[in-house]
């Protein structure tokens, strides 16, 4: 019993410094939210209720991280999700696994490039694999050059039906 009120203390404590931290920015930026930030939090209380249990809740549940990346729960529509960079940021974060099922010509990193890009994923693994020299050139090639490398092999092959 003693743990469990250590941890509603703890909990209440974080959610007070994470809504002093977040006033400041809303404060700043003019968001449409209270002084708790977007997230789960904003919606349940809203930008005119108890702000300390709307950091709360978006601290506890980490969905706050989640709801800024998609532009979902109350936050900005600029998210990675909703301004077309999902394909950069997908390709930069697998870069490795994406130049291995590349060189198959299938798998689930393959198959998630192509769902970004609107793309057949058998289509395009054999493509990709066919071509690959020509996409992975170099060993320790940036993220955007993949990028724009495998962009030119897409629509050479007309693999997405552009």
């Amino acid at each position: 019993m003693k743990l469990a009120k250590i941890v509603v203390v703890a909990l209440l404590v974080s959610g007070v410094a994470h809504a002093q931290k977040k006033g400041l920015l809303a404060q700043a930026s003019g968001q449409g939210y209270g002084s708790a930030g977007c997230g789960l939090g904003s919606i349940v209380m809203g930008s005119d209720g108890n702000q300390v249990l709307a950091a709360t809740t978006n601290g506890t549940s980490g969905n706050q991280t989640f709801g800024i990346s998609t532009g979902t729960l109350n936050c900005q529509q600029d998210g990675i999700f909703k301004s077309g960079k999902e394909v950069p940021a997908f390709i930069e974060v697998n870069k490795v696994a994406l130049a291995n099922d590349a060189a198959r010509g299938q798998g689930e990193t393959l198959a998630g490039l192509a769902n970004l890009m609107g793309c057949n994923s058998q289509v395009m693994g054999a493509t990709l694999k066919k071509n690959y020299n020509k996409i992975f050139v170099e060993t320790n090639m940036q993220p955007a050059a993949i990028e724009a490398n495998i962009n030119q092999v897409v629509s050479q092959n007309n693999v997405c039906g552009a």
